[in-house]
């Protein structure tokens, strides 16, 4: 029997790759409704809108097959204008179907089969453990048969929520263990006996190095597995159990961009920390008030800060814009605590957090114990400008989570003023981009330590936040992640002329169309329009992203693949150009899936109206 290539990889379908501002520097409203569903406008007959779309519904994997392609396995020819069966593949679900070489192939579910391309073209769309009924004719009388697809393949899959001991680590002399940092009290590490100093030589079978990566090693472990921990305590040697579980901040993929901690609140109380040093006092400008003022204030922050830099909008503006009112930012600003080192000092090593210990113990020691109970989070501003260091410092601007006499503060820090000298009060854009993070956001910007990674540019905030105080609007992914925008999701070979309405000020202006019928992939379409706090976008127009493995990709019009892609052309990145006014398996960028197979994705004749909304074709196969 032959093995699977040829026109058969294309029947196995594992193989085929077939309130906003109205103007800049007015103030924004005090609140931002999300728009009424829209109706069919009478200048476009024939267009659907998100309220009048053919929706569907993701389709659960069959049977725990997940994604996994489905397999027929037949080979098929075409002969006097039918399609014939050449082979069959011993043990296949073909084969348990009944089927024969030399059968004729007529029907595919509801498809009629009139040439072999038809074939795969009518597989693409299943998974392993579809059902599938098959129209065929032999020896000119017809059957009905039907099958169940198999997998292509069994791939091994890690654990799908990560498992834990509750421990943390920090840099040893020493190469024959990991030193622990930290071990969380309520966890299985602190349960089973395990304690800050102790040296860890063993898990398992598997030795432990100064340099091992143990989240790594746990990565083959799911929660409830006990694993056998060897540690050194001084000059003793022991061994415990420890049962390990489920990494409370963790999503549903090991390898996910998507969001583990999404505030679910309507109202994020922040703390606010100025931290003073004996060599670097706070700006007699900057007080109290103005941090409270441009991160709290509600539609009045617009004139200038109190270094007489022009401001365009508080952080909390921003929130309540971006989230249609959905996410109301409040919060306090503790007068200024001074430190007992100069600034420097607290910058020799990376991920050292005694300052923000010590920043707390003022504030708790000056205004009370309690002072802190009402926050859901904290914002560190150090006095003076940035501090020139590594990622990973305590300076770097960053979110993190600190332990605190058996409190966790969730934080994250960011610099008094955005120059050197701090003369100037920093603006809310990195701040913005920072408080992304603190309720749930991940980072979507190209990773310097990995070369060649792809991030969003300056299309979405949590990639590369626009400076001076105008940050960009968040991708529609992250809108959707934190149940500000709710997309209508259509199946893409359901033929329909769609109407899309600029996405500021709505919860409701996105199509989620699928690549694959379980949404392991699929497109989120936005219309972005120069407005309120996207007043400095580079381009307006239809913005394509690709979801696939929980991270989202942008699709740009200009067609430049790679790294290099949202930041070229920038004008060109939204849809249409003279580029591209179509997105389809045969452009270029291609709506190919990239896990392979998927349902054939052609969004054509893409054209953006005076208005600012933009109508397109979905299901249109043009060649």
């Amino acid at each position: 029997m032959r093995s699977n290539f040829g026109f058969r990889a294309l029947v196995c379908m594992a193989a085929v790759a077939l309130p906003v501002m109205s103007a800049l520097g007015q103030a924004p409203p005090s609140t931002t409704p999300a728009s009424k569903p829209a109706t069919v406008p009478a200048e476009l007959p024939g267009f659907r809108t998100v309220a009048t779309a053919e929706t569907t519904k993701i389709k659960a994997p069959t049977s725990g097959t997940g994604s996994v392609l489905g397999y027929l396995g037949i080979a098929v020819k075409g002969q006097d204008g039918r399609v014939v069966v050449e082979e069959v593949d011993d043990h296949s679900p073909a084969s348990s179907a009944g089927i024969v070489a030399g059968d004729v192939l007529t029907r595919i579910n509801s498809t009629e089969i009139r040439q072999p391309s038809q074939v795969a073209e009518s597989l693409l769309a299943l998974a392993a453990g579809d059902s599938v009924k098959l129209g065929v004719v032999r020896d000119g009388k017809p059957k009905e048969l039907s099958a169940t697809l198999a997998p292509t393949s069994r791939p091994m899959k890690l654990s799908a929520t990560r498992a834990i001991m509750g421990i943390t680590l920090k840099e040893s002399s020493e190469s024959d263990g990991a030193l622990l940092d930290r071990v969380t009290s309520d966890l299985p590490a602190a349960k089973a006996g395990l304690k800050s100093g102790d040296m860890i030589t063993r898990i398992d079978d598997a030795a432990v190095g100064a340099m091992v990566n143990i989240t790594e090693m746990l990565a083959s472990y799911a929660p409830g597995d006990t694993i056998t921990v060897r540690y050194r305590r001084g000059n003793e040697t022991s061994e415990v159990k420890v049962t390990l579980v489920a990494d409370p901040r963790a999503g549903t993929d090991v390898r996910s961009y998507v969001p583990a901690n999404i505030f679910k609140k309507d109202v994020f109380r922040l703390a606010v920390i100025t931290i003073e040093y004996p060599d670097t006092p706070r700006s007699d400008k900057i007080t109290a008030k103005a941090w409270n003022d441009a991160l709290f204030s509600s539609g009045t922050y617009t004139d200038k800060n109190a270094t007489g830099q022009p401001v365009f909008g508080s952080m909390a503006d921003y929130f309540r814009e971006v989230s249609c009112g959905k996410l109301k930012v409040e919060g306090k600003t503790f007068d200024p605590v001074k430190v007992a080192k100069n600034r420097a000092d607290y910058a020799a090593g990376t991920g050292d957090r005694r300052m923000l210990n010590e920043a707390i113990d003022l504030v708790l020691k000056r205004d009370g114990a309690d002072s802190m109970r009402a926050f859901d989070g904290v914002l560190f501003l150090h006095c003076g400008g940035r501090v020139q260091t590594n990622r990973g410092n305590v300076f770097w601007p960053h979110r993190s989570v600190l332990l605190h006499q058996n409190r966790r503060y969730s934080y994250f820090i960011c610099p008094e003023s955005s120059t050197a000298n701090g003369d100037r009060m920093n603006n809310i854009s990195v701040f913005c981009h920072e408080f992304g993070h603190m309720i749930g956001l991940p980072d979507l910007y190209a990773r310097p330590e990995n070369p060649g990674s792809e991030g969003l540019g300056q299309w979405c905030l949590m990639s590369n936040q626009l400076g001076n105080g105008k940050p960009q609007h968040m991708s529609a992914w992250c809108k959707e992640q934190l149940g500000w925008l709710t997309p209508t999701v259509i199946d893409p070979t359901v033929k329909q002329k769609l109407v899309l309405s600029p996405i500021e000020g709505t919860t409701d202006q996105c199509f989620k169309i699928l690549a694959r019928p379980d949404g392991s992939e699929y497109f989120l379409l936005e219309v972005r329009k120069k407005t309120g706090f996207d007043i400095d976008l580079p381009g307006d127009g239809l913005l394509i992203w690709r979801v696939v493995r929980g991270r989202p990709i942008l699709e740009e019009s200009h067609g430049v693949d790679g790294p290099l892609g949202p930041r070229s052309y920038l004008r060109s990145v939204p849809f249409p150009t003279t580029s591209n006014h179509s997105f389809t398996p045969y452009t270029t960028p291609s709506s190919k899936s990239q896990l392979g197979g998927g349902m054939p994705v052609f969004i054509t004749d893409i054209e953006k109206l005076p208005d600012g909304r933009v109508t397109f074709a979905v299901g249109y196969q043009k060649y």
